[in-house]
């Protein structure tokens, strides 16, 4: 490939955020070519194999069987022109079966985080560069208006059909422009509630028309897989403007409407529901969920990534998902050996002394990563609740500050958290760029006699014959706290312990453990039946601006007040019209999504933290220690550090493809 034009930007080695695209007198482009990225490459004589490695095959034997057979055509024709040659720790060895768990139907964010990051440019495992995924290229206009995407020739989707700039095309338009699957389109994909426009150039290049200037979009590809994951050939059938007999698809499969299907299939649940459904991912469903004990995946036979030795990915043939219905099985899973990865629900504060001890009976490992989050437990308060009353007493400032007050964070931390972490509210991290010390540690100080002050500030003085307080117009006051069951252990013990906290200052607290599905069914805009809430600090560190759930209502996980983020997301035409200070951040986001150039970005985001800071939305309770992962002895490749995030698919942006199965310590 060429050498990158003068004007290119050099990708940040940083977990700062800078813009991948420059800006200037003529148009930017990213290729991220071999010389600007090592991690990813198009070239096989990239750097990080060692010739050969520890397979002479170029492909998997159960892909040679078939090809041998004839149900498959040769290796070099299901490979792209330019395979995206990735970096690998130790070159691999084909086959066997990667054991792992899932909580069920709620929980598809287990298989997700594994195969689901194929974003068009891709982030490397630790955050710190963008380079070529599904695309192999990316050229912005002068002002941000028009962005041309280069895909990769002869790519092909699972079931041997081309993947070309139609189905981009499909996606922008017919899916993202459906108006029953999207009454608004997705923000990243529109400027000022306007959809933007696909165009096919060629079959490996499409141009996408904003009508006003944008940023954001710059940050969706290397994240947002929506843009890739509708493959048109087969995706179609479940449109209405496609296929005409689509109510009898919808009629057999029991549901109630096209949308429903289109979700269960296609989009939400499709990639491990539908064995039918095509993909770019490393594996593919063939065991869907509810059809076994288990969820498995089997390689995909056209994936398009190969090691630096030519030698087609993925390492291991099979993923299998054993679907269990509590975390303490699975740390019993895990402690007798049975999983090659445990990364989700079970790697808790207070279990990893016990897989510590299990290290050597097991024989596995335990791998250290990198908090993202800034926070172990979140306390929000719906502050767009559709009680008005309650509404306006969770506005009040000095009633969150009273209640920030009253907690006794240090024995939190001792009891709860095995005295890892320290005092910390909804503030970036102490890595972070956006770092604030003030910010991090403000009515941090457990003081009970402060903290009945500013519950009086807040004109909740009256109590009833249990020493309560009660609603400012008399009523009783009950904060009833929505506590997801079955996902962070610590988090009920805790809540139960705030509660005897905020007795002593006359704040009566109900712990309501509920299953994470109705979590989230009860705090979606459209239901707002939350009325308080708890989730983990996302981000913290490395995507502040992309994820600030925390600091402004952003989405439905700002749980503080979702129904302001459906304001935020709409463009203002759905959701109540926030408060001024929220509306004020708000705007400026928007700001900051049409913005292309970087630095007025970032200070545009430094505008949103400063109102955070100032009217304090909600109440943390201390930092969250690093995640880590129990690792199977037998599963290679497997990195230290890798910053933990759902933005990225956390380990999927680790490139498990190259990961591998071997006897051999």
């Amino acid at each position: 490939m060429s050498e990158a034009p003068m004007n290119q930007s050099i990708p940040s080695t940083s977990l700062r955020r800078r813009s991948v695209l420059s800006l200037g007198a003529t148009a930017g482009l990213i290729t991220a070519t071999a010389s600007s990225c090592s991690f990813l490459s198009t070239d096989p004589n990239a750097e990080g194999g060692s010739g050969g490695g520890g397979d002479d095959a170029m492909e998997s034997p159960m892909l040679t069987e078939k090809v041998d057979a004839g149900e498959l055509p040769p290796l070099e024709e299901r490979l792209p022109t330019e395979p995206l040659v990735v970096a690998a720790a130790e070159p691999g060895t084909f086959g066997g079966t990667w054991r792992a768990l899932t909580l069920g139907p709620g929980d598809s964010a287990s298989p997700d985080r594994i195969l689901g990051y194929e974003p068009g440019l891709r982030k490397d495992p630790m955050l710190t560069e963008v380079g070529p995924g599904v695309f192999t290229g990316m050229e912005m206009n002068e002002d941000g208006t028009e962005y041309t995407l280069t895909l990769r020739e002869g790519m092909k989707w699972s079931d041997g059909e081309p993947f070309t700039a139609d189905d981009i095309v499909f996606a922008i338009e017919d899916v993202f422009g459906n108006e029953e699957l999207f009454a608004t389109p997705p923000n990243w994909i529109a400027t000022d509630g306007e959809k933007a426009t696909a165009e096919a150039v060629d079959e490996t290049t499409v141009k996408v028309t904003f009508a006003s200037p944008t940023g954001r979009f710059e940050d969706e590809v290397n994240r947002n897989m929506e843009l890739i994951n509708y493959p048109k050939h087969y995706a179609q059938d479940f449109l209405p403007t496609y296929n005409d007999d689509l109510d009898a698809k919808v009629e057999e499969a029991g549901l109630e409407a096209w949308t429903d299907l289109w979700n269960d299939q296609i989009a939400d649940q499709g990639f491990w529901k539908n064995a039918d459904l095509p993909t770019i991912d490393a594996w593919t469903v063939t065991t869907p969920l509810g059809e076994g004990d288990s969820v498995v995946f089997e390689r995909n036979p056209y994936y398009w990534k190969t090691d630096a030795d030519g030698r087609q990915l993925p390492y291991i043939d099979t993923l299998s998902f054993e679907v269990v219905t509590d975390p303490e099985v699975m740390t019993l899973k895990v402690t007798d050996g049975e999983v090659d990865l445990m990364y989700r629900h079970a790697n808790t504060s207070a279990n990893k002394p016990v897989y510590a001890d299990s290290v050597e009976a097991a024989g596995t490992r335990i791998v250290e990563t990198t908090a993202t989050s800034m926070n172990s437990m979140c306390i929000a308060l719906n502050l767009a609740h559709k009680d008005p009353e309650k509404a306006e007493l969770y506005q009040n400032r000095d009633f969150r500050i009273g209640l920030s007050h009253a907690i006794d964070r240090e024995e939190l931390i001792t009891a709860v958290w095995q005295r890892q972490g320290e005092p910390w509210q909804w503030a970036p991290h102490a890595e972070s760029e956006y770092y604030d010390e003030e910010f991090a540690k403000q009515y941090t100080e457990f003081d009970v006699d402060l903290a009945n002050e500013h519950l009086d500030k807040a004109g909740i003085t009256e109590k009833d014959g249990d020493g309560f307080r009660t609603m400012p117009g008399g009523g009783t006051l009950t904060i009833t706290l929505d506590v997801p069951s079955a996902l962070f252990p610590e988090w009920p013990t805790a809540a139960s312990m705030i509660s005897d906290m905020w007795q002593e200052v006359g704040i009566r607290m109900s712990v309501n453990t509920v299953d994470r599905t109705l979590f989230y069914d009860r705090k979606l805009p459209a239901a707002n039946e939350i009325d308080a809430g708890v989730w983990q600090g996302d981000g913290g560190l490395a995507v502040e601006s992309i994820d600030p759930r925390w600091y402004m209502p952003f989405s439905d996980e700002s749980v503080w007040a979702t129904p302001w983020g459906q304001y935020f997301n709409s463009g203002g035409s759905e959701g109540p019209e926030p408060i001024p200070a929220a509306k004020e951040q708000i705007e400026l986001m928007w700001q900051f999504d049409d913005e292309p150039d970087p630095d007025t970005r970032d200070e545009l985001f430094r505008q949103v933290l400063a109102i955070a800071k100032e009217e304090f939305w909600g109440i943390g309770i201390g930092t969250a220690p690093n995640p880590y992962w129990v690792v199977k002895n037998r599963l290679h490749n497997v990195l230290e550090g890798v910053p933990d995030t759902w933005v990225y698919r956390t380990p999927g942006h680790a490139n498990p493809e190259t990961w591998f199965l071997s006897e051999d310590a």
